[in-house]
């Protein structure tokens, strides 16, 4: 080998292996197409080995591949862990926080947590990254995620900040000309709005769709957002938080969903980096709010 890999030529090794298409790596790098395809041809050629097949389907690892993964794989576990050790021990009100979150939390939810926080610790910058998949923290894909869940993973720490509840919306437009339902069952006779699959399987959306026909079933999206647009423009009902099916003065909450299936917003981290000072004043903020809020409520 005449020219030595740096390790960023493994880290976009990395990303292609694990999502199997250029494309993906790199929008998850936020580089262009290119840039992955001519680094991944640079590290196979320093290491005179092919690394992926190159598929209609996809990249897929060669066994050469396969063994490179098993290796640096471990090794940028051993980077992300030294990172997040070094982080914690940071003492400084300032820097910037990584904070991950859903579509809804962080349009509608969150920034007047954000705009009061921001007049307490103006050295504190907020890097907020909206996105439906699960936010990985080991990896340093976010210092913090505020996320709707009643399970996590063992390996992180956090606190449960607020419930989430859900209720079924429309437009003051369609109950007059469609009617308002007064029970679950005669939600088969409307035009329902739900989640599709790429969420994955969630309670209230399989709640909602195994409650109705198929036909009944007008459209599906990928993203609480999107569906709260359409509802807003009366195209049927559908399951919303309240914190945004209340701020909206067109829509109507015309049925509960059952409260089993409503959710709790927490708020985690990794352990390494509880301590960090930018980290721990925020989480501490958070709580504090959301703990007063919850009190002021239910007097």
């Amino acid at each position: 080998m005449h020219n030595k890999a740096n390790w960023d030529d493994y880290l976009y090794f990395l990303r292609v292996a694990r999502l199997g298409s250029l494309s993906a790596a790199s929008k998850s790098l936020q580089v262009n197409h290119s840039t992955v395809l001519r680094r991944i041809n640079s590290l196979e050629e320093k290491l005179e080995a092919r690394l992926f097949e190159r598929l209609n389907s996809g990249y897929v690892l060669t066994q050469s591949g396969k063994e490179i993964l098993s290796r640096v794989d471990h090794i940028e576990g051993e980077f992300l862990a030294i990172e997040r050790t070094i982080s914690g021990r940071d003492i400084r009100y300032e820097g910037k926080i990584k904070l991950s979150t859903t579509d809804t939390l962080g349009e509608y939810w969150l920034p007047p947590y954000v705009k009061k926080f921001k007049e307490l610790q103006p050295g504190i910058q907020l890097d907020i990254d909206i996105r439906t998949d699960y936010t990985d923290l080991t990896k340093r894909e976010a210092d913090i995620a505020l996320v709707a869940v009643n399970r996590h993973p063992e390996y992180v720490v956090g606190k449960s900040l607020a419930p989430i509840r859900l209720k079924l919306y429309a437009t003051r437009e369609y109950i007059q000309t469609h009617g308002k339902p007064t029970s679950h069952e005669q939600l088969a006779e409307h035009r329902i709005l739900i989640l599709n699959e790429r969420l994955g399987r969630i309670g209230f959306n399989e709640w909602l769709k195994n409650l109705v026909p198929k036909s009944a079933i007008a459209l599906s999206c990928n993203m609480l957002t999107t569906l709260y647009h359409y509802t807003h423009q009366g195209l049927g009902i559908a399951p919303l938080p309240t914190y945004v099916g209340d701020q909206d003065k067109d829509l109507v909450a015309v049925l509960d969903v059952p409260e089993k299936f409503h959710h709790k917003i927490w708020m985690l981290t990794h352990p390494d980096l509880r301590n960090t000072m930018r980290i721990k004043a925020f989480m501490q903020f958070m709580y504090n709010e959301t703990a007063v809020k919850g009190k002021s409520a239910s007097r």
